[in-house]
């Protein structure tokens, strides 16, 4: 009895541990990003101003057939700069598009950065959130 119940514990923790996968993203400033397979998200850093990204993100959902940007929320500084952002959309079949920005610093080389999260779908999809994020980078090629 003992024996199963520490196998089922454990099974339990590997399934809520789960699995982050580095996956290539066509980014400029950093060519990989980070899929968790449990949350369904991918997430990946650019170098550049928060502002500049948002406004990246809104021009690539309002640029994707199908997709309606359907709001935003904003979370904004003491002098009104912007340190994190949430835009929602919704595509064909009615899936739900999350996509964080996040203005955020290395522990290590207190380098700031901006980070992006993307979920496409209740359960995400890999190959459609590294599509949203290319089209992100090109929206914000400099």
């Amino acid at each position: 009895m003992k024996k199963a119940l520490a196998l089922a514990l454990l099974a339990a923790a590997f399934v809520l541990s789960g699995c982050n996968t580095m996956v290539g993203v066509d980014n400029t400033d950093t060519h990989e990003g980070q899929f968790s397979n449990v949350t369904g998200a991918l997430v990946t850093r650019y170098n550049a101003d928060p502002e500049a990204v948002f406004n990246a993100v809104k021009r690539t959902i309002d640029s994707m057939k199908g997709t309606l940007r359907t709001g935003e929320t904003d979370e904004r500084g003491a002098n009104k700069e912007l340190l994190s952002v949430v835009v929602y959309a919704r595509t064909v079949g009615d899936l739900e598009i999350k996509i964080d920005v996040l203005k955020a610093q290395d522990e290590i080389t207190k380098a700031n950065f901006t980070q992006v999260t993307v979920k496409y779908g209740f359960f995400g999809n890999l190959p459609e959130s590294q599509q949203i994020v290319s089209k992100i980078s090109a929206n914000l090629r400099r």
